[in-house]
């Protein structure tokens, strides 16, 4: 029996999940085509961000196989195996779960549409919130998940991946996905609520969430050892793959 919310609502429709961007491309052609101007602007970047994110891991895959760059840093000698690219076939699935949660959020709080394009104290209050609420919330929620049921039922899968690579980052359960969104979400949700939010706060951390984690997965150590050595302490800070 599978488990609840293990498996994503949109599994069976192959290639065609893509039809669930649909809704937000009409929006946004229609308003081009016959208001002048997109009014639903948030539309336009949800897609954006998207498309960004995606070339994200894409860049970030065609690094860490480029061997003739990174051969001699891998962490991990072996290639990734058949079985392994057809498990993460579907890494993406939690781009249009955010997609949709943040078209939700959008139809929710209209107010969006007013956000200005840069504000600098969002830049503040969001890394203050991602360091002292969802930086923990995540550390623990993923401590949760490497134990017992959690861990057999859902992050197991994540695991099930022997040589990581950057698409390994996204190839997790629905629900894994879920609690993901609402780590993201907090910084974001709280400096927009004091007043602080701006476009470019949410382009600037959702890319730097996903380049941090194709990182950690890239199986290619790209901050050399001398470092920590001369400083032991930044393996408190610095995320890195081994």
């Amino acid at each position: 029996m599978v488990s609840p919310l293990s498996a994503w609502p949109w599994e069976n429709l192959g290639v065609f999940k893509y039809l669930l961007y649909g809704p937000l491309a009409a929006k946004v052609l229609y308003s081009w085509i016959y208001e002048d101007s997109i009014k639903d602007l948030w539309c336009l970047h949800i897609l954006v961000i998207c498309a960004l994110r995606g070339l994200i891991h894409q860049l970030w895959n065609s690094y860490s196989t480029t061997l003739f760059l990174t051969r001699n840093r891998r962490i991990k000698q072996e290639g990734v195996d058949f079985k392994q690219i057809d498990r993460e076939w579907d890494w993406d699935n939690f781009l249009i779960l955010h997609a949709l949660l943040a078209y939700m959020a959008c139809l929710i709080f209209p107010s969006l549409d007013d956000l200005p394009l840069w504000n600098p104290k969002g830049f503040i209050t969001l890394l203050f919130l991602h360091v002292t609420v969802s930086e923990p919330l995540y550390y623990w929620a993923h401590r949760y998940f490497h134990e017992g049921y959690l861990f057999t039922h859902y992050h197991s899968l994540h695991h099930s991946s022997s040589v990581t690579h950057p698409y390994t980052a996204g190839h997790a359960t629905f629900l894994e996905h879920l609690i993901l969104c609402v780590v993201i979400g907090i910084p974001m949700a709280g400096s927009i609520m004091m007043g602080y939010g701006s476009t470019s706060m949410v382009y600037g951390y959702v890319s730097a969430f996903d380049f941090l984690r194709c990182l950690g997965h890239s199986n290619v150590e790209v901050v050399p050892h001398e470092v920590f050595n001369k400083l032991p302490f930044l393996k408190y800070f610095l995320y890195t793959p081994t």
